[in-house]
């Protein structure tokens, strides 16, 4: 059985949630997961073929949430490439900000820097329209399993 770490950047706990919407999805369709609300690099194997699935909000004025930063340090930090990692991102955020969904924006840049392959498009949530987030999952989740099914993993 694949498994599908799922990362979580969040501030207030809404992006948790959002998570933790995506499992029954994706364990119905044959997949384990394990949700990492401290994301740490040195406890994802990037050695061999990964899969994440990012649920990341944005803090402030376009920034990572707290609990996020470290990744993001350690990845930066890296010299090794990502290439074995396959990864989803589902943004949260608020339109009302030039800043929207800055934070996923940025951070599937840094991911394909180091060699990382996005699977399908990134699905920015706006709490402004949904204001319970996890509800979005749903119409966005089957196609990124379809996404999913199409690997050779």
């Amino acid at each position: 059985m694949i498994n599908i770490d799922i990362l979580v950047g969040s501030t207030l706990g809404g992006t948790e949630y959002v998570a933790e919407a995506t499992q029954p999805f994706l364990e119905e369709a044959g997949f384990s997961t394990q949700v990492h609300f401290s994301p740490d690099l040195t406890i994802l194997n990037i050695e061999e073929e990964s899969i994440w699935l990012v649920c990341l909000a944005t803090h402030g004025a376009g920034d990572y949430p707290d609990n996020f930063k470290q990744i993001v340090e350690q990845i930066n930090n890296i010299s090794d490439d990502l290439s074995n990692i396959h990864f989803g991102l589902i943004g949260v955020g608020d339109s009302n900000y030039d800043t929207y969904c800055y934070a996923a924006k940025h951070f599937d840049l840094l991911l394909h820097e180091k060699g990382a392959l996005r699977l399908g498009n990134i699905f920015n949530i706006d709490v402004v329209e949904s204001p319970i987030p996890e509800d979005q999952i749903e119409d966005w989740i089957p196609l990124w399993i379809k996404d999913l099914n199409s690997l050779a993993i």
